[in-house]
């Protein structure tokens, strides 16, 4: 796969969910332009993930795809809301506009990331009364994002010692954004059946993905000496040195499966990208 190739597949996907997020929520409902505000915009990994992880079992993307493509997404924007209030990662800016909190104020962020989760659970909740394996994956879906996965990432991330090792770093990575790439990955393993031993290497890939991903972010940063960063443990050569090492790892561990152009090229893609 070429970088057109993989930039006109990734904005393919990403604008199948747009589609479906700008008509989802009903506009009679006073949180509904909140709430559609909160999903605006974002490169929708996470939705890519899943919709191209489905072709590696020669999946056929369907409507109810999408719309548990969507359901990954309505986590993920729940996540940044909540993340940007004061009391978390006090955060004015998200991609370039105002944090939802400071367009609509803390009150209505709350609500509005609380009334995503929900939403989320109610289109899974509907797919898995049409077919139980969607409800396999939700639960993998709300293992992974809940008090043992991404939140703990965040209260890991919170309540970081001033003193912190690689380790614990790595940890926080692993729970704050590989966790949501595994779920990602893993529900469209699960709804198409794919085998433990799949499914475990899958894991791997999107575990690696992750922390890549964070990585890749901290070598960005200008200033990052009050915020965790691997650059505050490892010296700058150092950290190249074990992303390369990772994105390794995420290539060998699907190595073995059938078209997975995608997922190797997403490897480099974000190991690459400039913001």
């Amino acid at each position: 796969m070429n970088n057109e190739i993989f930039e006109k597949t990734l904005t393919s996907n990403k604008n199948l969910i747009d589609q479906k997020a700008k008509t989802y929520f009903d506009n009679n409902y006073r949180i509904s332009h909140a709430l559609s505000y909160a999903m605006d915009s974002g490169k929708r990994i996470r939705a890519n993930l899943y919709l191209e992880s489905l072709k590696l079992f020669d999946k056929e993307i369907t409507e109810t795809d999408i719309d548990f493509a969507l359901a990954l997404e309505m986590v993920h924007a729940y996540s940044l809301v909540h993340d940007d209030l004061p009391a978390m990662d006090d955060d004015d800016m998200r991609r370039g506009k105002p944090s939802l909190h400071k367009k609509f104020g803390e009150d209505i962020a709350i609500l509005s990331g609380d009334a995503l989760l929900n939403e989320a659970s109610s289109l899974i909740f509907n797919l898995a009364c049409k077919n139980p394996m969607y409800a396999e994956a939700g639960k993998y879906l709300f293992d992974h994002s809940g008090y043992k996965g991404m939140i703990e990432g965040q209260v890991l991330d919170l309540r970081c010692p001033e003193a912190y090792d690689k380790d614990y770093l790595l940890n926080v990575y692993d729970k704050k954004t590989s966790d949501l790439f595994k779920a990602s990955i893993i529900c469209a393993a699960i709804v198409c059946g794919c085998s433990n031993e799949g499914i475990k290497k899958l894991e791997e890939y999107a575990y690696n993905l992750g922390l890549a991903y964070q990585i890749q972010d901290d070598l960005l940063e200008e200033t990052y000496t009050d915020e965790l960063n691997i650059l505050n443990v490892l010296e700058k050569n150092a950290a190249i040195e074990l992303l390369n090492q990772i994105n390794q790892k995420a290539k060998t561990a699907i190595s073995n499966f059938t078209n997975n152009d995608f997922l190797l090229f997403l490897i480099d893609y974000l190991s690459v990208r400039e913001k």
